[in-house]
């Protein structure tokens, strides 16, 4: 498949969920906010993984999980009018530890800044 013909679809089907999960038209309680971040499309069109992140607890990351996977049938068929694909992608939610990561480090560096701002730059 043609990558660039990948990347618009892939960022096709992240457009379209973050529109039904801002739509409301999920009505599982424990999908809550969701946050999509990026996502993978198989070669073969046949997968489709997309990490997400929520504002949760830990312990409730795995029945977070588990109301999105619930919620996958009803988001292939939202995905299937929407794509026009001749195979709708299957849909695999995966936790986006990087991204968590990425913002404890943002907040390390924001705490940092203005320590550094304040010392004298030794020449």
């Amino acid at each position: 498949m043609d990558a660039i013909r990948k990347k618009r679809i892939e960022a096709e089907i992240i457009r379209t969920l973050g529109t039904v999960f801002v739509s409301g038209k999920v009505k599982d309680p424990g999908i809550g906010m969701v946050s999509l971040h990026r996502a993978e499309l198989a070669e073969d069109l046949s997968v489709v993984k997309i990490w997400v992140t929520s504002y949760i607890e830990e312990r409730e990351k795995g029945k977070f999980l588990t109301s999105l996977k619930r919620a996958s049938g009803f988001l292939q068929h939202i995905l299937a009018k929407e794509l026009k694909l001749r195979q709708t992608p299957r849909i695999v939610f995966k936790w986006d530890d990087n991204y968590i990561k990425s913002l404890e480090v943002n907040a390390l560096i924001d705490e940092l800044a203005p320590k550094v701002k304040d010392e004298p730059i030794d020449e």
